[in-house]
Parts: structure tokens; C-alpha cells; sequence
């Protein structure tokens, strides 16, 4: 039987006169038990069965009176939360499973289910529970992490030692890993004691550690660090023979492309290599001597490494078959390599430092690296094209160091748009602003 307006207003009337009066006042089981309400493994009848009771003990016949009740239940809430000085986080935990108990409850009544059955519990709640149980220890996690992180950040640019709390039993495993690490320090020999770090033997380390890296888990790189330039010298070939271009300025294509394809794909993989092992090189900071500068150096070590070797087996392989012609000046050749592969590091180090304010960067890292590939002399040198387009092309001094490096390879050929002053000059001015932009980056990048 549904009641009318004025005996509401009446009923309200009658209860406006008991000052003491409060939403489900006179059941016993509606306050909330604040001693199990803020447990970790609480379930969710801390709050169903308040909320049930209190709306037993009021008229609920319509949603206005049963909002009511939920409002009430809330506003108690609240109050408990501020009485306990509780953690915001599990404050909030709190305040969203009694909204996921009252939108559930709410659905059942609706739908003409006895929610004052014994035993009554919503169908999705105990899912539904968990599901914010799972998130709140993810957030909770989240903030730890973040605490942690910020501890260590301050403490690196303070210069101030981080104190971690540490759980009861690692406390003893951990003055014991002291009293070894003494041992070690007490062992090493009266010559070495105030002196710095050993940084040739730490770098040196950091290479062996990452060859064996590459040769555990990479060998497929490898293998492409010499199918890659294959790949590419074969397209580049192939584009210039389809034209009926068997020479450029006195180069046959086949050396031509070879020396494009493989120092820019040297190039390419010196500065992706080396930008991440910056920004990741936080579990190698623990040991000493070990700075994010030196895992960026050591891959750029590696990968000129690597691909001297590739430039050895592809031209003597290709000579052999009569595809390739050797080069009049080895020296200058390995010269001019080795000098893309300094702006390539340089270039790395510079991306790898602006990742650590911008972690989204090294995803446009491969555009900007493409667009540096159209201006490098990769494809073609600058005295092929149009008088008024060198310009475009020279401004970049890889397509100088491309320019030479060709110089220096073929007889027949000398470049008369490179300048070795300007490449010389701009590979130092990279290196300097890649260094500045490391010192201000530093800090940033932790120990794990």
C-alpha cells in the first residue's frame, strides 16, 4: 500500500518533534563499526548490513526515501573517517564500496528482490569488491612507488644518504652483506685508497657485460646488423640501376650504397641503442663507477665496433664476387666512421636526456631520425642535384661526414660541397650541447 504526501508531511511533522531523531533511529544494528570497518581485509557487509538496517527501519518505498538513508549512511561515513584520522587512499577505498553497495542494492530493489532476506547479498558485489580491492592496492603501490622515488631523487640531489626501512628480516641479511662489502673495501690494495674511480676497467666491464648480453639474448641483431645494410644497399642499387646509372661521379652505385646503407644504419642504431641504455640504466647504477653516460658510450663502443666488422666482411665478400671496389685510403675511410659514429653517440645522449623529462620523446625519435636520413647524403651526394637545392642538403653535417667519408673511399671522386671545418665544427658543438643536456638530466635518472 503506497503512502500519500500528507501522511508523509505527518509522519515528518511527528518526527521533527523527538530532537534525538536520526535516519533508521531505534534499530539496532544501523551504526557502522569503526573497529571493522577500516581493516584491510574487511569485507563489504561493514557497510551492507548498516545500510539494511537503517533502511528497514525506514519507510523506503520510493527513491526520495531511499535516498535518504544513503545520504545518511554517507554523511556517517564521513564523520567515522574524520574521527579515525583515517589514510586518505583507504578513506576513499571506503567511500567507493559504499557507492558500489548502494548502486547494487538500489538495482535490487528496483528489481523486486527481498533485500531483507537472511543471508541477503548482492549478486556482482563480491566481484564487483575485489575489482576495487585490486585497484586500490594498485594505486596504493603506485604511491609507494612514487614515494620512493621522490625519496630518491632528493636524496641524489642533496647528496644525502637515502634510509630505507627495511623489513625485520632482511635487517640481519643486510648487516652481513655490509660486513662483506668491508672485507672487499679492506682487501684492495694501500695504492688504490683515495684515488679515483678506475673508470677504464668499469667501462671496460660495462662492455664485456654487454657483449654477453648481445650473445645471450640478441644473436638476431646480430644477424641483422649485416642483413640490414644488405637490404638497403640492395634497394639503393637497385633504384639507380633500374635508371640505367651504373656510376655517380665516378662511383659504381654498388660501393656507393654499400657506404650509405651501413654507416647510417651504424648511425641509426648508435643513437636508439644508446638513448634507451640511458633513461634504463638504473639497476647498473648501483654499482660503482657506473653513471648513465658510460651504458650510452659502451653501446655506441659496441655498435661502431660491430659495424666495422660489417663493413670488413661486406667489402671483402662483395670484392670477391666483383661487386665492390676496395678503398684508396682505409685509414680515412675507418676515420670518417668513426666520426658519424661520435654524432651518433652525441645524438643518443641528447635524446636519452630529454626522455628523462619527457618520457614520450623516444617515440618521435625514429621521425626525427628519417628526416635527418632525407639531408644525410645517404642516397645521393649533393653535386647531383639542382645548384639551388644544395643549400637544403648541406646545412646538415652528416651529409658533409657522408660527403667526405666517400671522399676518402673512392679515387675518382672528391667532394666540392663538403667542408670538414663545418663538420668537424658542428659534431663538437652536438657533443657539448649532449653533455649539458646529460648534466641536467642526471639527476633524474635513479637506482632501481
Amino acid at each position: 500500500m503506497s503512502i500519500s504526501n500528507e501522511d508523509r508531511i505527518k509522519g515528518w511533522r511527528a518526527r521533527r518533534k523527538d530532537s534525538t531523531y536520526a535516519v533508521g533511529a531505534g534499530v539496532k544494528d544501523w551504526r557502522l563499526d569503526p573497529a571493522a570497518l577500516f581493516e584491510a581485509t574487511a569485507s563489504p557487509a561493514v557497510l551492507l548490513k548498516p545500510l539494511l538496517a537503517r533502511l528497514e527501519g525506514e519507510p523506503h518505498d520510493s527513491v526520495a526515501a531511499r535516498r535518504t538513508v544513503y545520504e545518511a549512511v554517507q554523511t556517517e561515513l564521513n564523520a567515522e573517517i574524520a574521527r579515525s584520522a583515517v589514510d586518505e587512499a583507504l578513506a576513499d577505498f571506503s567511500r567507493r564500496r559504499l557507492r558500489v553497495i548502494v548502486r547494487l542494492l538500489e538495482q535490487d530493489v528496483r528489481a523486486g528482490v527481498d533485500v531483507f532476506a537472511p543471508g541477503y547479498l548482492p549478486a556482482k558485489l563480491v566481484a564487483e569488491d575485489e575489482r576495487l580491492a585490486v585497484a586500490h592496492a594498485r594505486r596504493a603501490e603506485r604511491r609507494k612507488q612514487d614515494a620512493a622515488r621522490d625519496a630518491r631523487r632528493h636524496a641524489s640531489r642533496n647528496d644525502i644518504a637515502l634510509q630505507i626501512d627495511l623489513p625485520q628480516g632482511e635487517a640481519g641479511d643486510l648487516a652481513m652483506l655490509r660486513q662483506r662489502l668491508q672485507g672487499l673495501h679492506d682487501a684492495h690494495h694501500a695504492r688504490d685508497t683515495g684515488r679515483s674511480l678506475p673508470t677504464g676497467r668499469t667501462l671496460l666491464a660495462l662492455f664485456v657485460y654487454q657483449l654477453r648480453v648481445i650473445q645471450g639474448e640478441s644473436r638476431i641483431a646480430l644477424v641483422w646488423a649485416l642483413v640490414g645494410p644488405v637490404v638497403l644497399l640492395t634497394l639503393i642499387s637497385s633504384l639507380y640501376i633500374l635508371l640505367g646509372t651504373h656510376y655517380i661521379l665516378g662511383m659504381d652505385v654498388q660501393t656507393f650504397s654499400l657506404l650509405g646503407a651501413t654507416t647510417w644504419i651504424m648511425f641509426r642504431q648508435i643513437i636508439f641503442r644508446s638513448s634507451t641504455a640511458y633513461i634504463s640504466a638504473r639497476g647498473m647504477l648501483n654499482f660503482i663507477g657506473v653513471t648513465p653516460l658510460m651504458c650510452a658510450l659502451v653501446q655506441a663502443l659496441i655498435y661502431v665496433s660491430v659495424y666495422l666488422v660489417v663493413f670488413a666482411i661486406l667489402i671483402s665478400a662483395g670484392h670477391a664476387l666483383g661487386y665492390i671496389t676496395l678503398a684508396q685510403s682505409w685509414t680515412g675511410f675507418v676515420l670518417y666512421v668513426v666520426l658519424m659514429a661520435f654524432g651518433g653517440a652525441a645524438m643518443g645522449v641528447l635524446f636519452g636526456s630529454i626522455a628523462t623529462f619527457w618520457h614520450f620523446f623516444l617515440r618521435l625519435a625514429p621521425i626525427i631520425e628519417r628526416f635527418l636520413q632525407i639531408f644525410a647524403g645517404v642516397f645521393f651526394v649533393s653535386e647531383q642535384l639542382p645548384e639551388q637545392l644544395r643549400p637544403w642538403i648541406l646545412w646538415s653535417p652528416f651529409a658533409h661526414g657522408m660527403q667526405l667519408l666517400r671522399s676518402a673511399y673512392f679515387s675518382a671522386y672528391t667532394s666540392q660541397d663538403a667542408s670538414l671545418a663545418y663538420f668537424l665544427t658542428t659534431l663538437v658543438f652536438l657533443m657539448v650541447v649532449a653533455l649539458a643536456a646529460e648534466r641536467l638530466a642526471r639527476p633524474n635518472v635513479q637506482p632501481m
